[in-house]
């Protein structure tokens, strides 16, 4: 098991046509991540920084977006993800492949959502 990753349960690829394609990938939230000692004592929240390094990983992997990480843009964190959650991280890129759309969400509610870009660094 890898300390510092979820455990991938499935994923789906849902969309694709010129204008954009997208990604469902259901994940597990191992209690034993190295992400959780510490944060926080008592109550152990997935951060928030490490939902957005997943989201750029899995968008890397699924969909080779142009162009290197640039910016994140309307982050926004919903509610809380603890241990043990089973969550969805849904992607989808544009025509360009340089912005991708991003959320995690459980079967209750949505977690977190925002834009990923990528491009030229000059």
């Amino acid at each position: 098991m890898n300390l510092f990753l979820p455990e991938v349960l499935a994923v789906r690829h849902v969309e694709e046509n010129e204008h954009s394609a997208q990604f469902v990938i259901d994940l597990l939230v191992p209690p034993a991540l190295a992400h959780f000692p510490g944060h926080f004592p008592g109550m152990p929240i997935l951060p928030g920084v490490v939902q957005l390094d997943w989201a750029v990983r899995f968008a890397r992997e699924h969909l080779a977006p142009n162009g290197k990480f640039t910016m994140m843009e309307n982050i926004k964190f919903l509610a809380l993800v603890l241990p043990d959650a089973r969550v969805q991280l849904t992607l989808k890129r544009d025509a360009e492949n340089t912005r991708i759309e991003f959320s995690y969400a459980t079967s209750q509610r949505k977690c977190s959502s925002g834009r990923i870009v990528f491009g030229r660094h000059e």
